[in-house]
């Protein structure tokens, strides 16, 4: 049942993170041709950039369970790497105190700033002033689906640190 469950929760990340990955071949597109705009034809557009920001933010809040089911998070590499899986796993557990703190209050705090600007039906207030209530949802979506990657790597790592063995992902 617990091995289902953090299965489970990578099979989510992995989607997600699959998903959001193929938000970079428009916003690739997107940012050559706000670029040619401005610096070719010598008129930006009044949405380009605006729109680029929200779509690069959503890939990156989106994309933090993938990154932390990778482990691809900033380590001291140098000492890190250095230690044996158990060591590893014992300091990522200590570790795990101030993940979960900051993942819940950026969650928490995330999920009241964007229910806020949906029910005020807040917009960004430029010239081409765009509804802010889908970029700020991916706020909580994305600091839940770390939580949630967090407590199954979390798991994982008191299994190692018990046990000596590394559970499989």
């Amino acid at each position: 049942m617990l091995t289902s469950l953090l299965d489970a929760v990578d099979w989510i990340n992995e989607r997600m993170g699959r998903i959001v990955s193929l938000w970079m071949i428009p916003l690739i597109c997107l940012m050559s041709f706000e670029v040619f705009m401005r610096y070719v034809m010598f008129s930006p557009t009044e949405w380009g950039t605006e729109l680029v920001t929200y779509i690069f933010a959503s890939y990156i809040l989106l994309g933090g369970g993938y990154t932390l089911l990778y482990g691809n998070h900033v380590n001291i590499n140098v000492l890190y790497n250095r230690q044996a899986p158990r060591a590893r796993a014992i300091l990522d557990s200590i570790t795990a105190i101030i993940f979960f703190l900051y993942a819940w209050v950026l969650f928490y705090e995330g999920l009241k700033f964007a229910v806020d600007g949906l029910m005020r039906n807040r917009h960004s207030g430029t010239d081409w002033n765009p509804p802010l209530y889908p970029v700020l949802m991916t706020l909580p979506v994305g600091a839940f689906l770390l939580l949630i990657q967090g407590g199954a790597k979390f798991i994982r790592d008191l299994h190692t640190a018990v046990t000596g063995r590394e559970r499989d992902k």
